[in-house]
């Protein structure tokens, strides 16, 4: 099979190679992949912005039919389509795992970074961290959004789990992407008034913003304190930072209301110049959202089974797996929301 492997520090420690089909132990599930998304953590390993273990086959976020079964694995069987919470090996037993924050467990390797993952034509899985796909997917085009799942998730934990939301609170939200538009979407069902902010050039993407439910998009600092005051004249009660750019948290705690809460999805990938007592001043909950946790799966495959959220709108272009260089292109070049490879010919894109 082929596989994209990050095999060397440096940019140009990438490339695709063929490799053995991998093999399942007991407990595990043999899958197919459909597609894979390209991540932005993704991109921080393939800069050395994120600890990898290597040579390792990258991607986290798929969809995909199982082929083989080995020991138990409960209820999965040849034929299902499905996907995986990324850190799906742990050590089980700390209170951490067994709360299902397996994230978090200081043994736990992920698939794409820690043990082989899914930009490949296979990958192999623990059926314990691994959820069905809901049958309303009926087509593989259905069923190729839920390559998107995993980032789906990711914004449940923050924004079901992680904080309160009050019915009419106001949000901010910086940053129109992917991450932006989820939690865009998530926010609205939760009953919140949301304000997306982004820059003169998000244009398209604010207009998409609209599309799927925010209540008004700005392009500039001052028009995001109007929009802001004009609706709670205390300040946001909520913002959230998607970006993970220094000035886009700033300008969220230059608006925040005194004990706001502020959400913070985007990781930055390195030092970042903020004055910390922007917090201090107006004693705001900061409240970092990494990752995702088991319970965050079942909210966000509901949601998705229930048509509260859409994810397809976000798949903006599709590359075979021998273009993977295009897919990083689009990414880095922020020409595009999500970026999906599909790695076997067989599968239509």
């Amino acid at each position: 099979m082929k596989g994209l492997v990050k095999y060397a520090l440096g940019s140009e420690g990438v490339e695709l190679r063929t490799l053995p089909e991998p093999v399942p132990k007991d407990g595990e599930l043999k899958v197919k992949v459909l597609a894979a998304g390209i991540c932005n953590s993704d991109v921080h390993a393939i800069r050395d912005e994120r600890s990898v273990t290597m040579p390792v086959v990258m991607g986290h976020e798929y969809v995909g039919e199982v082929t083989e079964t080995r020991g138990d694995v409960g209820p999965f069987k040849v034929g299902d389509w499905v996907v995986t919470l990324p850190a799906c090996y742990s050590c089980g037993e700390c209170y951490l795992c067994k709360a299902g924050y397996v994230t978090l467990c200081k043994e736990r390797k992920s698939i794409g970074s820690h043990v082989d993952g899914a930009m490949a034509n296979y990958v192999v899985v623990p059926a314990k961290y691994t959820f069905k796909v809901p049958e309303r997917a009926k087509t593989r085009e259905q069923k190729i959004e839920y390559a998107l799942a995993e980032p789906l998730a990711c914004m449940v934990r923050g924004v079901y789990e992680k904080i309160d939301v009050r019915e009419g609170d106001v949000v901010v939200i910086s940053g129109p992407g992917t991450m932006g538009l989820m939690a865009l979407q998530l926010f609205k069902t939760r009953g919140a008034y949301v304000i997306m902010s982004g820059l003169p050039v998000d244009a398209e993407k604010l207009a998409d913003a609209r599309k799927l439910g925010a209540d008004e998009c700005v392009t500039s600092f001052e028009d995001l304190e109007k929009a802001v005051y004009a609706k709670n004249p205390k300040g946001a009660d909520i913002t959230c930072d998607c970006t993970g750019v220094a000035p886009a948290l700033e300008n969220c705690m230059k608006v925040i209301r005194p004990m706001g809460t502020h959400l913070q999805i985007g990781l930055f990938g390195g030092k970042v110049p903020f004055r910390l007592d922007y917090m201090f001043d107006r004693e705001v909950n900061y409240i970092p959202s990494n990752s995702s946790a088991v319970s965050s799966w079942k909210i966000a495959l509901r949601l998705l089974e229930e048509g509260k959220v859409s994810l397809s709108p976000l798949i903006s272009k599709r590359f075979p797996l021998d273009e993977w260089k295009k897919g990083l292109d689009a990414v880095l070049s922020k020409t595009a929301y999500k970026v999906i490879l599909i790695p076997d010919n067989e599968f239509d894109i």
